[in-house]
């Protein structure tokens, strides 16, 4: 499951088969046992590569973390491009984000690189200063959407960035905290498609409020 999340995010190539191998043993630890508990030699030894060769790749678990926010920050791509189109129905560009961000959220691959960022930021607010510095750009860029709707005059009285707050907070309230933190299980396609359709419904109401 590892291997060939690895190889669809990164394209690695077979002269990256140890750098995958080793990135794979560390989310496996980490999923397991906590980044504090995972050692560099465990992580060696279930990648089947001597320490040295890790060393080489990653001189620490910090390395590591990195490169699995890395992943997340890739797997988040998709929403950072979409842009507003002025001559389209702001509904039918509503359905198509909120596709996007379910897809996302709705993904085991994401919600497992994203407890393991989660639990880090929880044990250690120096580290969760350092991580809230590498998504703050990532999060900016989730907004563009929102920001050209707004010059556009599609988002009525709603500023746009409480318009982003709500439109992805309504979809993750749902759709990714209670799964990441709570263990439930992920929503299936009738459950994800009413909350698209009842998420959208509600954003629509709200920009054509005259409050």
């Amino acid at each position: 499951m590892y291997r060939q999340l690895l190889t669809e995010e990164l394209s690695l190539g077979r002269s990256d088969e140890k750098h995958n191998d080793i990135l794979c043993a560390a989310i496996r630890e980490f999923c397991e046992k906590g980044m504090m508990a995972t050692t560099m030699e465990a992580i060696a030894s279930r990648a089947c590569v001597s320490k040295r060769t890790l060393y080489k790749h990653y001189p620490c678990k910090e390395d590591l973390l990195d490169a699995v926010v890395s992943l997340l920050l890739e797997r988040v791509e998709p929403l950072q491009k979409m842009t507003f189109d002025p001559q389209r129905p702001i509904a039918e560009q509503l359905k198509e984000l909120s596709q996007k961000v379910l897809s996302l959220v709705c993904d085991e691959h994401y919600l497992r690189l994203s407890k393991i960022v989660i639990i880090e930021s929880m044990r250690s607010e120096k580290e969760a200063l350092r991580l809230n510095q590498k998504f703050s750009d990532c999060e900016q860029d989730m907004h563009n959407w929102f920001i050209q709707a707004s010059k556009a005059g599609a988002l009525g009285q709603l500023e746009p960035g409480l318009a982003a707050a709500m439109f992805y907070g309504a979809i993750k309230e749902m759709a990714f905290w209670d799964q990441a933190i709570c263990w439930k299980p992920l929503l299936n396609e009738q459950e994800a498609r009413k909350l698209m359709e009842q998420t959208c419904r509600f954003f629509l109401t709200a920009i054509q409020s005259k409050c």
